[in-house]
């Protein structure tokens, strides 16, 4: 996968032990036509070349057009890449974002969506419309959102399907795999491969 994250962008990443990373650096005037929003994307092997051709000791034997068409050609790539929704907004929120970040270290031990929030100094209808507001899903989406991106993690490190799926809170593999396909648009076993 492919990450663009735009100048001064406040973000957090986790990755596990088996990623590879390789960095191209952009600077601040073609950044604005790559957005202003973080994005994951599908790395496709044309947008995989592109970044190896640019870092810059796979430059140095090219002359400058050369460089540049490459550039201008990785730009297009990324601006047309294809999203993959691995990415969850922390709301800033004071009454909301301590159980944010709770959820995002063991999303698996929240028993229901009442419970998970009971904590909070507000009115369910308050949760729900901060949580809208701040993170653009209601807290129960953003919750198995949370779940499925923490399985991701596990199912990456090795761990079997169905105990990542018992551990996420789900009755049962299938309905874990369901709400992964729905997310993510294909299974557990096909997403981690």
């Amino acid at each position: 996968m492919a990450i663009w994250i735009p100048p001064d962008a406040q973000h957090w990443m986790r990755t596990g032990s088996n990623n590879e990373m390789l960095y191209v650096d952009v600077n601040r005037a073609e950044s604005r036509t790559l957005g202003s929003e973080c994005r994951i994307m599908t790395m496709t092997p044309l947008l995989s070349a592109l970044i190896s051709a640019t870092l810059p000791q796979n430059a140095h034997d090219r002359i400058n057009h050369h460089n540049e068409a490459l550039h201008n050609l990785l730009r297009h790539e990324l601006i047309a890449a294809k999203d993959v929704p691995l990415s969850i907004v922390i709301p800033q929120d004071r009454r909301i974002s301590g159980v944010a970040m709770a959820a995002l270290e063991n999303p698996g031990a929240i028993v229901s969506v009442e419970t998970w929030l009971i904590e909070v100094a507000a009115s369910r209808k308050t949760i729900e419309r901060l949580f809208i507001t701040e993170t653009g899903m209601p807290p129960s989406r953003w919750l198995r959102h949370a779940r499925i991106l923490h399985a991701i993690s596990q199912i990456a490190a090795g761990e079997k399907i169905s105990s990542v799926a018992m551990n996420m809170g789900y009755e049962s593999t299938s309905a874990f795999s369901y709400m992964f396909r729905r997310l993510l648009g294909v299974s557990p076993s096909d997403f981690c491969t």
